[in-house]
């Protein structure tokens, strides 16, 4: 399983390896459910939205999938219930996407008050750095609002990365600001990978 064409690893057209051949998965009811077996099985957080019509434009080999219908608490896509393999094939324009969160969990470290602090986000086991070019004032508020905060008060440079090796998050946040969670917020993928310092989120507590 794989997701291609999307902004990130954790985003983009649904494919599947069968019989050493990657195909897509046709839209068939495709819903939150059967993106969130997808998410899980990718280790990428949970599943932020489902999608179809080739959202991340169209694929290419056999329509592997059909009428994938999920309770979303399988191990795997291919045990949720479906048609059979390749037992029917579909146009490309009815490939499905997900957006997955990518993490599954953000934290602020470091700080004077439990609503201050450098900002992570969890990826799979680890905690990733978010940098300070990767975040604005209105995904800050969204931040301190899920972290149950309060107000956003102010981002700041955090400390200078220089040689830290630490994972660094790959993706810029653009939420409008009334996002409930900072997974549901747009991204966009930070393709300059340098990172100078480190995003310092201070909330009014």
């Amino acid at each position: 399983l794989r997701l291609s064409n999307g902004t990130g690893p954790c985003s983009g057209r649904v494919e599947v390896k069968h019989e050493e051949q990657w195909g897509t998965v046709c839209d068939g009811d495709w819903t939150i459910e059967d993106a969130e077996v997808v998410c899980k099985q990718l280790r990428c957080g949970s599943a932020v939205q489902a999608l179809n019509r080739a959202p991340f434009g169209e694929g290419s080999g056999p329509t592997w999938l059909y009428r994938v219908d999920c309770r979303g608490d399988e191990p795997t896509l291919w045990n949720c219930s479906h048609t059979g393999w390749g037992a029917f094939t579909c146009p490309h324009y009815f490939d499905v996407g997900v957006i997955c969160s990518g993490f599954s969990g953000l934290r602020l470290t470091g700080g004077d008050t439990a609503c201050s602090g450098h900002l992570k986000v969890k990826q799979e086991e680890t905690w990733a750095t978010v940098c300070f070019s990767q975040i604005d004032f209105k995904t800050a508020s969204v931040i301190c609002n899920e972290l149950e905060c309060g107000q956003a008060v102010d981002i700041v440079r955090g400390t200078h990365f220089g040689d830290r090796h630490e994972l660094i998050w790959q993706e810029e946040f653009h939420c409008v600001g009334n996002e409930t969670h900072l997974a549901h917020c747009p991204r966009m993928l930070h393709h300059s990978m340098t990172c100078s310092h480190d995003a310092t989120v201070v909330c009014s507590g």
